[in-house]
């Protein structure tokens, strides 16, 4: 197994994956400034956050909110503190690491399983009634 052999199978099983490719350091740092020329600094606090599980709960839509856009409170607090400690943060996301879930279909195989044993356990066709064709 060399490293094309390898960058070919990601480049195809990850259509939308780029590669920046050269031969010396001092390249890679002039192709490096030219593509952040027109862009402005990296923001680390949104990237941070970003990254953080409570901005895949958002996504996922995960965060229990009232009719007023706030967390429930009082009763479904307690409630929505039961829920968190069924929500295994590593499965979750190992799941969305997995090639072909995203934030959208992810929702549906968490509701249609209880974990990533369960997941691996369907058959082919329940993964496309499931997950689509």
């Amino acid at each position: 197994d060399s490293v094309c052999s390898k960058m070919a199978l990601l480049t195809m099983h990850f259509p939308k994956l780029r590669l920046l490719w050269s031969r010396m350091p001092h390249e890679t740092l002039k192709v490096f400034k030219a593509l952040k020329m027109n862009h402005e600094e990296v923001n680390v606090d949104k990237a941070v956050e970003i990254g953080s599980n409570e901005s895949l709960d958002e996504m996922l839509g995960m965060n229990k909110k009232n009719e007023n856009g706030d967390k429930s409170t009082e009763a479904g607090e307690e409630e929505e503190k039961e829920e968190e400690s069924e929500i295994n943060y590593a499965a979750r996301d190992m799941l969305l690491r997995l090639p072909g879930i995203n934030v959208n279909n992810a929702r549906k195989v968490m509701a249609a399983c209880d974990s990533i044993a369960e997941l691996t356990e369907m058959s082919r066709e329940d993964l496309k009634q499931l997950l689509g064709p």
